[in-house]
């Protein structure tokens, strides 16, 4: 837990401090990205943003949230909450899902008022999430549960203590759900959506953690062990038989990213990786050197995009993983965004850049 937290620390620090050195600061008109707008006094906490629909939602350390257009960061409506800004907050049809410091999870329609508030847990900051109409979390002291949302009762929880194991975003197929449950093993849970009840439950007894990952050729699966020994593969949902798998320094801090057939995800030893989705046969590998992704890739046109820890935006060509170009910024990179057939690059000086 030590560990975790000053991970979290150094990672927050290098997104929201600006380099020292006025000689390296660039400015807001570059070859190829343009400052659309900045506005400090957003002050937002860089894990807390999520985008939708030209929308971007945040909090900050103020206990403000905030809801603002996208293109030119007029504010629609900010409102004063206990909501824990280190986590991301649910958007359903412009309505709100908020994990408070006080573990509660609250419903807000899209003006603040109150709809419903429940108890939840610690792992509600990395399981909420919504298939169809319902919600899906860890409530109550029951773990992991589903949810109604219009008053947030739980329909059914998990026959398994998901409690004092840490769980993950699940995955959704049809009429099942893919839980990922990490403790001292790393175990994989197919549950039906109607009533919780377990179907089939695969134990990797070599690793420790587990995110796991729909793609129209299976369910993909990453296991990580102190985030040096890894392991992707891919599973036949129904059957859970395995299709392929491979050896890797897996960082689970970050999505991997799925295009055309291809998975292309970071390592922990600073090498950006791509993978043949049908055979998981490597297709090439970029070395970051002394560098090392920090967020997301996000693809784009045909490109590829991520932010790394020396505050560099990084386009690569996804076909043959070569670099288009290396951008500098003053403050650290956040995930980049696609919305509107346009990527933006939200940085830790609560600025949003645009790609030309």
């Amino acid at each position: 837990m030590k560990i975790t937290k000053i991970i979290i620390f150094t990672f927050l620090f290098s997104l929201l401090s600006c380099k020292n050195d006025n000689k390296n600061a660039i400015g807001d008109n570059q070859k190829y990205v343009k400052l659309l707008w900045r506005n400090k006094q957003f002050e937002w906490i860089p894990t807390s943003l999520v985008a939708k629909n030209k929308m971007l939602y945040f909090g900050n350390l103020n206990r403000d949230f905030y809801a603002i257009n996208l293109e030119n960061a007029k504010v629609k409506f900010k409102i004063k909450t206990d909501y824990n800004p280190f986590q991301k907050p649910l958007i359903s049809d412009q309505n709100l899902l908020l994990t408070e410091y006080g573990n509660e999870l609250i419903h807000l329609d899209k003006t603040g008022k109150l709809k419903w508030k429940i108890n939840s847990e610690t792992n509600l900051k990395t399981d909420l999430s919504q298939y169809e109409n319902y919600i899906y979390g860890s409530v109550l002291g029951n773990g992991f549960s589903k949810l109604n949302k219009t008053d947030g009762k739980v329909i059914w929880f998990l026959p398994e203590n998901s409690i004092i194991t840490e769980t993950n975003k699940p995955a959704f197929f049809k009429n099942n759900i893919y839980l990922g449950l990490s403790e001292h093993t790393a175990n994989l849970l197919a549950i039906n959506t109607e009533n919780g009840e377990i179907i089939w439950k695969n134990e990797y007894k070599n690793f420790s953690k587990i995110t796991q990952f729909k793609t129209e050729n299976g369910l993909l699966v990453c296991l990580n062990k102190d985030l040096k020994s890894g392991k992707i593969l891919m599973l036949n949902d129904k059957s859970r038989n395995e299709i392929w798998s491979k050896s890797l320094n897996c960082d689970l801090y970050y999505e991997p990213c799925i295009i055309n057939g291809n998975v292309i995800l970071s390592t922990y030893d600073n090498k950006i990786v791509s993978l043949n989705i049908e055979n998981g046969k490597k297709n090439w590998t970029l070395d970051l050197k002394e560098d090392a992704a920090e967020t997301t890739i996000i693809s784009f046109k045909e490109n590829l995009y991520f932010g790394t820890m020396n505050r560099n935006l990084y386009s690569i060509n996804y076909k043959t993983g070569k670099t288009n170009f290396i951008q500098p910024f003053n403050y650290g990179i956040l995930n980049p965004i696609v919305d509107n057939n346009k990527i933006y690059f939200p940085t830790g000086g609560s600025e949003i850049w645009l790609l030309k």
